[in-house]
């Protein structure tokens, strides 16, 4: 069994960059940094890093090591945050999510907390079925149910996005080249009127016109490239961070509604908090 000091040692030499910032790490000294990786190359008999004194280079096999390590690494401390997690923290929790905050945010918003509990479960719902039985409710406007409830600001904003190609294939710089454009819509028109009436007082009009049942669906038909669709700050913060859409233009009018994530239910549940809290540190990203 080889010393799992020496291989903590080299995965923190290979993960910091350097001897320098492992040793800061793991508060010790250069030195003894050093001999840790010294005895695990012994113990190998191979050599894992190629001695240099302006930067760290791994060799094949200390490449090959570090992949590994790190996956080992990453599989022990989700056995050491189940077992904190086991108090109050396993079973399952229930949500209500409205269809466009479910296909943009939710995902990284559930993979974080999963990461933070995994012993718990989750089902997701369609916010019709919002009703006591759900843990959380996640609701564009307000609906009318008991429960704490607080509302997602942000100063929200809408505005018009697409795929960055399309934005250079219908060479959109103004309002009016718009009349070039396959428009997105997410509701009846309504959001598309907001923004083209902040955005010129002639009647502007587009190619084509698309109706989806809502925004998720909208949005995703933009990220496949169907068009211009109305986005927002919200729903679309990944989506602007990775490149996948960009914003159209100068154009931005207020949300109408905001985003409610509401606790139903009379008695406060541990999972549900720490969801909400996860919720609250994901949606700060943006």
């Amino acid at each position: 069994m080889l010393n799992l000091t020496a291989l903590n040692t080299f995965h923190e030499v290979a993960r910091n960059g350097g001897i320098a910032g492992a040793a800061s790490q793991l508060n010790v000294t250069d030195g003894a940094i050093r001999y840790q990786i010294r005895r695990l190359e012994e113990d190998l008999g191979e050599l894992l890093i190629v001695r240099s004194k302006r930067t760290l280079t791994l060799t094949s096999a200390g490449l090959s090591l570090f992949e590994r390590l790190n996956h080992a690494f990453q599989d022990m401390e989700r056995a050491c945050q189940s077992l904190t997690s086991t108090s109050g923290m396993d079973g399952e929790l229930n949500i209500a999510c409205a269809p466009a905050f479910a296909g943009s945010r939710l995902p990284s918003v559930i993979k974080a907390y999963c990461q933070q509990y995994p012993l718990m479960t989750v089902r997701v719902f369609p916010v019709g079925m919002a009703d006591d039985s759900m843990d959380v409710v996640i609701s564009y406007g307000e609906r009318p149910m008991p429960g704490m409830r607080e509302a997602i600001l942000r100063d929200e904003m809408y505005f018009p996005v697409c795929r960055p190609e399309l934005k250079y294939e219908w060479n959109i710089n103004s309002p009016e080249d718009l009349v070039h454009c396959i428009a997105l819509h997410a509701d009846q028109g309504a959001d598309w009127m907001r923004l083209l009436s902040m955005a010129s007082p002639k009647t502007l009009q587009f190619a084509q016109q698309i109706y989806f049942p809502n925004a998720g669906v909208s949005l995703q038909a933009a990220r496949r490239g169907c068009g211009v669709a109305v986005g927002t700050s919200i729903l679309c913060a990944d989506d602007l961070r990775s490149g996948t859409l960009v914003k159209l233009l100068d154009i931005e009018v207020p949300a109408p509604n905001p985003y409610f994530v509401i606790q139903p239910g009379q008695s406060e549940k541990e999972s549900a908090e720490r969801f909400v809290e996860t919720l609250w540190a994901e949606v700060e990203k943006a």
